[in-house]
């Protein structure tokens, strides 16, 4: 039930003991309220409700109140407590069960990580699990307190999925925004402040690719499953699912690629202003060098230098110096025209 004065929902110890997070109860048209879930009240569920059970399994609780639920299949066993991240949707004797890629809810309510949901799916009962807090439950919990209806465990697997694409369109709209800024920058020369930028954007962008790759993958082969293998009604769901984040990937797909191209034009341009500063820094030591020889000669405490006690040996030396480094110079850039003119070989 929900607190008049308080939109949070209120504890439910029942629940509580048994390591689950929430659990609703919906009638025949689709409303789900805050309730304790028992194998009673599941069994005295009215004709055209159903349950939505959220468990975390990192309670020992859950893992035990887990066992105790004979209408989990020994395959939907497995999947719900094993360690693997590999996304899988397997039906065995009326029973569906699955884990897929799922985005981390954070304190702020902003996504940084992934990780996963695991569900298992009966007729009258969506059980969904999990080691942390995700953001797509979270986002469905809401929308049923604010009165959503949903009709049946098939159709909240649906939302479940489908407010995930909406985290997942946002942060590809957000990327595609970050990577139209960065690309503003480079086209008006300011290099250097999206230095630290692009790194950022393309581990955004990979993250992001992945993520939705991974969904697409996924809905896609079960969408495409034959009958004997997996019910109708999920595969046409998941057709649904996959047309929707087909397009989203599109768009995440194609903010990629612009991000790679400009990671790599900022790097192809660091590098341009890397290789003049050191061409510079190069000239300015091959020019010095000879002056460098002429004042080490000069400088020397030895008897019989030259011009050791000429009033004017000070000024001859100084000569030399500026002729040899003009010299030097004048070849360098002779030999560099000469390279140029020849082209690559």
């Amino acid at each position: 039930m929900l607190d008049a004065a308080n939109p949070m929902p209120i504890i439910n110890n029942a629940n509580e003991a048994r390591g689950l997070v929430f659990a609703f109860q919906f009638d025949a048209q689709g409303v789900g309220m805050h309730a304790d879930f028992t194998d009673a009240a599941r069994a005295a569920t009215p004709h055209g409700g159903y349950w939505w059970v959220h468990a975390h399994l990192t309670d020992t609780r859950c893992r035990k109140w887990l066992a105790t639920q004979d209408w989990l299949t020994e395959e939907a066993h497995e999947i719900l407590l094993s360690q693997e991240t590999h996304d899988r949707i397997e039906h065995d004797e009326g029973v569906l069960a699955g884990v897929f890629v799922d985005a981390k809810l954070d304190f702020d309510g902003r996504d940084a990580e992934m990780a996963e949901l695991r569900f298992a799916m009966a007729d009258r009962i969506l059980l969904t699990c999990r080691r942390r807090s995700l953001l797509s439950v979270e986002n469905t919990r809401i929308s049923i307190e604010r009165g959503k209806r949903i009709e049946s465990p098939l159709e909240l697997f649906e939302e479940i999925v489908d407010r995930e694409a909406d985290f997942l369109a946002k942060a590809a709209s957000d990327l595609g925004h970050e990577v139209d800024a960065i690309e503003d920058k480079v086209m008006a020369g300011y290099i250097s402040d999206v230095r630290s930028e692009t790194p950022r954007m393309r581990r955004r962008a990979i993250k992001l690719h992945r993520q939705m790759s991974r969904l697409l993958v996924l809905f896609r082969r079960v969408e495409r499953a034959p009958a004997s293998r997996l019910p109708q009604d999920l595969r046409d769901a998941s057709g649904r699912i996959a047309q929707r984040l087909e397009s989203i990937y599109q768009e995440v797909h194609s903010a990629q690629d612009r991000a790679r191209l400009l990671q790599d034009e900022v790097s192809a341009s660091l590098a341009n202003e890397t290789n003049r500063q050191l061409y510079v820094l190069s000239m300015l030591t091959a020019v010095f060098l000879p002056a460098t020889l002429v004042t080490g000669f000069f400088g020397m405490n030895t008897k019989g230098l030259p011009h050791a006690e000429d009033d004017k040996g000070t000024l001859f030396a100084f000569a030399v110096m500026i002729a040899a480094a003009a010299i030097t110079y004048v070849l360098l850039r002779f030999a560099m025209r000469r390279g140029a003119s020849r082209g690559p070989t």
